[in-house]
């Protein structure tokens, strides 16, 4: 027995916890740089607004419309996740994360209350996250995690936040009525070979020829089916597997041209990387840096390029990251291009404590991790970025534009909420 818990229009819902002012108004959220629109409030998706759009083809119809558009606060966000899911954690034995806003409940132990029962304490958690946090859910119940996945969509649109889809009217009365791409795993790409064989709504794939499933979608497709007809074959991953790579990057707030402003850039990403895995408790045996050109300016020269290497001894240490992140900048770099965005890759991840190290690789430096422990504490306690490296640049003019970002009330001394009373 599995439930989803879905947050409402999160990114929008944590905006609306620390100003009151934007509930019952059209609410965007902007991408890195304000570039699309990735988040909606009901009343902006009443005016058509569609998701992913380029916010500056969408600003003239926000604007009459009186709604209000966001910079991206990442930092607010990922805490407010954070309390979302304690509240879940204390509650419920078996949690799964699976993303900023969703996770699935195990609900196993609670099968033997019978329908109603679920309903109650599903309604109850819901009530206890909106009271601790602010933030609106949905939750689904169903036996299985694709079927709880459904039956949250069904809550999204009920008066009371809770659906489940416990029955087998419920269910064909639901699947019936879902498009095939609406169903958890199949993209648009998917939806069109599918329709080609008739396939067409989420009723139809659970009654589907597994044979022709598994020919169009593999084994994944065959499970999804499965799923659908009430049979659990993904299994609740309350721990979660193994982190094998990571990805820091971001797009520049403006075009760059020196080999200066790149190494800064990079030197940024390596620093941050290099936190991610202090935090993880993991360390990286190989570094990648990649580079490109705006692709969506055709009329300007275009390039793109990478590296990989592998590193002497697998690390965690953002001056070791750093060096090596720069060396393959140098060596990746080309002038006359207007470059749009770099990044650092860190594959083969291990624990801290499984390091492999041969005769020729350099002992682990105990002074290096522990100035990396320093930065790391002096962060967390004054707010990120409070000690970095001089190589990440001064004033990093490149840095992702957020001029509508609202404040950081939660992560940021400077910017916690002040209360004044007469």
């Amino acid at each position: 027995m599995f439930a989803l818990v879905d947050c409402n229009c999160f990114y929008v819902s944590c905006e609306r916890v620390f100003n009151p002012s934007l509930e019952g108004k059209p609410v965007v959220v902007l991408s890195n740089n304000d570039g699309c629109i990735v988040a909606r409030s009901p009343e902006a998706k009443a005016l058509g607004i569609p998701m992913g759009a380029l916010y500056h083809k969408y600003k003239s119809v926000l604007q009459n419309a009186g709604a209000i558009a966001l910079s991206s606060n990442y930092e607010l966000y990922g805490d407010m996740s954070h309390r979302v899911y304690d509240v879940l954690f204390a509650s419920v034995p078996e949690v799964e994360i699976y993303s900023i806003d969703e996770c699935f409940l195990d609900l196993s132990g609670f099968a033997h209350l019978g329908t109603d029962k679920l309903i109650e304490l599903c309604a109850k958690l819901r009530e206890k996250v909106l009271k601790w946090t602010g933030i609106p859910t949905g939750i689904g119940i169903a036996t299985t995690k694709v079927l709880s996945k459904v039956a949250n969509r069904v809550a999204k649109k009920s008066v009371s936040g809770v659906a489940e889809l416990l029955t087998d009217e419920l269910r064909d009365r639901v699947l019936n009525n879902l498009e095939i791409e609406d169903i958890w795993g199949i993209n648009r790409r998917l939806g069109v070979r599918l329709r080609s064989h008739g396939i067409a709504t989420a009723a139809q794939l659970r009654d589907a020829n597994e044979a022709l499933i598994k020919q169009i979608m593999g084994i994944v497709g065959v499970r999804i089916k499965h799923e659908l007809r009430g049979l659990s074959c993904l299994p609740l991953e309350a721990i979660a597997p193994p982190q094998k790579n990571m990805i820091c990057s971001r797009s520049f707030g403006q075009p760059l041209t020196t080999l200066a402003q790149m190494h800064e850039a990079i030197a940024h990403h390596a620093a941050g990387a290099g936190a991610k895995l202090r935090h993880r408790k993991l360390r990286a045996s190989i570094l990648g840096v990649f580079l490109t050109t705006n692709r969506f300016k055709p009329n300007e020269l275009q390039y793109s390029n990478s590296v990989t290497v592998s590193l002497p001894t697998a690390t965690n240490s953002s001056q070791i990251l750093i060096r090596y992140a720069k060396l393959c900048m140098t060596s990746i770099f080309r002038e006359g291009f207007s470059y749009k965005k770099c990044g650092v890759s860190l594959n083969d991840l291990s624990s801290v404590d499984a390091v492999q190290l041969d005769l020729l690789s350099p002992a682990v430096d105990s002074l290096d991790e522990r100035l990396m422990s320093v930065i790391d504490r002096l962060n967390r306690r004054y707010g990120s970025g409070t000690i970095r490296f001089a190589s990440e640049g001064m004033r990093q003019e490149w840095r992702m534009r957020s001029d509508l970002r609202s404040p950081r009330y939660t992560s940021c001394w400077d910017e916690l909420l002040m209360v004044k009373a007469n």
